[in-house]
């Protein structure tokens, strides 16, 4: 039969002090009911622990032997509490977070920033992708969490926010607040990703159903090099509000919502399945919702967000 933790804990006390009426004190346990448990231990392992004496009580030899392994195995338990409680305050470990290209230069830097804010013993990982590649890292488990569009996502993804599309162009093309029909954005001459992304297939379905061709002047591969393209003159691309954001607060770029109809994409937070979360992944999450209605509200990308509580 395995020994009794608490009794173990009273008959240390007790030897330590030398004393049943100062273990009692400190214990804040009637002494009669040390006495109780004392004699069960002893008679658990047939021996005799302690023994009375004028002075108070003495560790017998087998209680000294009990006494050096019981302390070791109290100070490991002490030690095993106070790691769970700092971990519980201070949360470490890795987390990997994926976010979808076109948004991960504004919504990493808050995040990370956050992150090590409140809580620097988390040792967060942000890899920036496209959709496709976003959903097999979380379906391997290589991301804790995934910032990526619901077309792809499992089913089980919760939604984040919706995002507006813009026609983007150089500076000064397109004067403030202007907008533009998917109709006629589909006649302008476009630098698209190939046929595997998403705002790609959503203006080929659009083109379908408008009976027209996508004028696209060129494939381009990367937000970056896109927008560089169109700041060289080379064509006008299709971004969500949260890409062209800050170029247009710099002026290097313009752009011009899409309406008739308004074209949005929906983000969600995707995250592996029947694989529960570190307390280290629930944080970063909880910053990164925070983060998303920070930056939402203040007007780094037009969204209309579905209830979040959903995904706390």
């Amino acid at each position: 039969m395995a020994l009794d933790l608490l009794k173990m804990r009273y008959f240390a006390k007790i030897a330590e002090l030398g004393s049943f009426t100062r273990a009692s004190s400190e214990l804040g346990v009637a002494q009669p009911a040390l006495s109780l448990h004392i004699r069960a231990l002893e008679e658990q392992l047939g021996v005799q622990l302690l023994t009375r004496t004028p002075r108070g009580v003495v560790a017998t030899e087998a209680g000294v032997t009990l006494l050096s392994h019981a302390q070791a195995i109290l100070r490991a338990l002490d030690q095993a509490e106070a790691a769970t409680k700092e971990q519980a305050k201070y949360p470490t470990g890795d987390v990997s977070l994926g976010i979808l290209s076109s948004i991960c230069p504004i919504l990493s830097i808050p995040v990370i920033e956050e992150c090590a804010r409140r809580f620097p013993k988390i040792r967060l990982t942000v890899s920036e992708g496209d959709s496709q590649t976003l959903r097999t890292a979380v379906d391997t488990r290589v991301h804790d969490l995934a910032v990526t569009l619901d077309n792809v996502a499992k089913p089980a993804s919760a939604p984040l926010f919706d995002e507006r599309l813009y026609v983007v162009g150089p500076s000064g093309h397109f004067a403030p607040d202007a907008a533009l029909t998917v109709e006629e954005a589909l006649g302008l001459p476009l630098i698209l990703p190939t046929r595997r992304h998403g705002i790609r297939i959503l203006l080929e379905r659009q083109a379908l159903i408008f009976g027209r061709d996508l004028n696209i002047v060129r494939e381009i591969e990367g937000v970056a090099s896109t927008k560089a393209a169109i700041r060289a003159g080379l064509g006008l691309t299709i971004l969500g509000r949260g890409a062209v954001h800050t170029d247009e607060e710099s002026r290097t770029l313009t752009a011009a919502a899409l309406t008739h109809p308004d074209l949005a994409r929906r983000f969600v937070l995707d995250m592996p399945v029947n694989h529960p979360p570190t307390r280290a992944v629930i944080e970063v999450r909880k910053i990164l919702l925070s983060v998303v209605g920070k930056l939402g509200a203040a007007g780094h990308w037009t969204c209309r967000p579905p209830n979040l509580s959903e995904v706390t």
